[in-house]
C-alpha cells in the first residue's frame, strides 16, 4: 500500500517540475529583451523570436505532458525507448525553429547586443544541462 503511494507521490513532484520551465518563458523572453536592450528598431525580429519561443514551448509542454502520460506505464522497453525517443525528437524540432527565427535577430544586433546574447545563451545551456538527465 506505501509502495504505490510514495510512488504516485513522486510523480506528482516529477510532472510539477517538468512543467515548470513552462511557467517561466514570458519572464524568461521579458529578460532576454531587457538585457539585449531591443530597440524599437530591432522589435519586428525580435517578435519573431519571441513568438517562435512561444510556439514551441507550448508544443513542448504538449509532449512533455504526453511523455509524461506514458511514463506511469512500465510498458515494454523498445516502447519505452520509442516514447523517449518521440519526447527528444520534439525538443530538436523546437530547436530548430527558435535557432530559426533567432538567426534574423541575431543579424540586427549591434556587437554589443550579439556579445550579451552569446553569454545569455551559454547560461541558458549551462542551465539545461544541469537540470537534464541522460537518456
Amino acid at each position: 500500500m506505501m509502495q504505490p503511494m510514495m510512488q504516485q507521490m513522486m510523480q506528482g513532484r516529477m510532472a510539477a517540475a517538468a512543467m515548470q520551465p513552462f511557467r517561466r518563458i514570458e519572464g524568461q523572453l521579458a529578460y532576454f529583451r531587457a538585457e539585449l536592450r531591443i530597440t524599437d528598431a530591432q522589435a519586428q525580429p525580435w517578435n519573431a523570436f519571441a513568438d517562435a519561443v512561444r510556439a514551441q514551448a507550448e508544443r513542448l509542454r504538449q509532449a512533455t505532458q504526453q511523455a509524461m502520460a506514458g511514463a506511469a506505464e512500465v510498458g515494454p522497453a523498445p516502447q519505452q525507448m520509442e516514447r523517449r525517443i518521440a519526447l527528444l525528437s520534439a525538443h530538436l524540432d523546437a530547436m530548430r525553429a527558435v535557432a530559426a527565427a533567432a538567426t534574423p535577430l541575431y543579424a540586427a544586433l549591434s556587437e554589443e547586443q550579439r556579445r550579451t546574447a552569446d553569454e545569455l545563451m551559454a547560461e541558458h545551456f549551462r542551465t539545461m544541462r544541469m537540470g537534464m538527465r541522460m537518456p
